[in-house]
C-alpha cells in the first residue's frame, strides 16, 4: 500500500529544486502548476509499462486460483522475494517457493479470483517493471468455510520473469443493503 502511494505521487513528474536538497524537505513538483510534497519520493518518472507482464503475473495467478502450481515454477526468476499480506517474508528459490504455495494451496477446497485493476509501468528512473493490481478472492477451505478477501498487490518483472512482489490484503465488508 505505501508502494501504492508513493507511486501515486511519484507520477506526477517531479523535478527538484536543488540537488542538494535534504530528504526530510518538501518536494515541490512541476505538474502545471508547483504543488509542495510533504515527502520526497523514491521513484519520480513513469512510463506505461510492457502489457505482457500483466499476462504474465494473471497467469501465475491463475495457477494458484486453479491449484497448479508446478505450472508457475517457469515465470519466477531463480531466486524470488516475497513480502506477504500477514508480514510474513520469503526470500529463496522458486522451487522453494513453488512448494511453499502448494502446501499453502492444499489448505482450501476452492478458490476464485476476480481481478478490479492492473497498472503496468516503467519506471525510467530505476529502469524497473511494475504491475500493480487489486483483486477479490474468495475462498473455501477444506472444512467448508468460505471467505472473501481484497487485496493489493506490487510485482517487479526482470527479464520477462516474477523476481519480487508484496501484498496486502483486507477482508471484504459486506455490501450495505437497502432498506
Amino acid at each position: 500500500m505505501a508502494f501504492f502511494a508513493v507511486m501515486v505521487m511519484a507520477s506526477c513528474n517531479n523535478e527538484k529544486k536543488d540537488d542538494k536538497q535534504d530528504d526530510n524537505k518538501k518536494e515541490t513538483v512541476k505538474s502545471g502548476s508547483d504543488v509542495s510534497l510533504p515527502y520526497k519520493t523514491e521513484y519520480s518518472s513513469f512510463s506505461m509499462g510492457d502489457p505482457s507482464h500483466t499476462k504474465l503475473v494473471l497467469d501465475f495467478y491463475k495457477t494458484f486460483e486453479e491449484n497448479r502450481m508446478d505450472d508457475g515454477k517457469a515465470m519466477l526468476t531463480d531466486s524470488v522475494a516475497v513480502n506477504f499480506a500477514d508480514g510474513s517474508k520469503f526470500m529463496g528459490t522458486k522451487d522453494s517457493l513453488i512448494s511453499m504455495g502448494k502446501q499453502y494451496r492444499s489448505a482450501y477446497a476452492d478458490v476464485k479470483i476476480t481481478i478490479d485493476a492492473c497498472i503496468v509501468v516503467h519506471s525510467n528512473d530505476k529502469n524497473e517493471d511494475w504491475l500493480l493490481i487489486w483483486d477479490k478472492s474468495v475462498t473455501k477451505d477444506t472444512k467448508g468455510k468460505i471467505d472473501s478477501i481484497g487485496g493489493q498487490s506490487y510485482w517487479l518483472i526482470k527479464d520477462g520473469k516474477i523476481t519480487f512482489w508484496g501484498e496486502s490484503q483486507a477482508k471484504l465488508a459486506p455490501a450495505p443493503t437497502n432498506k
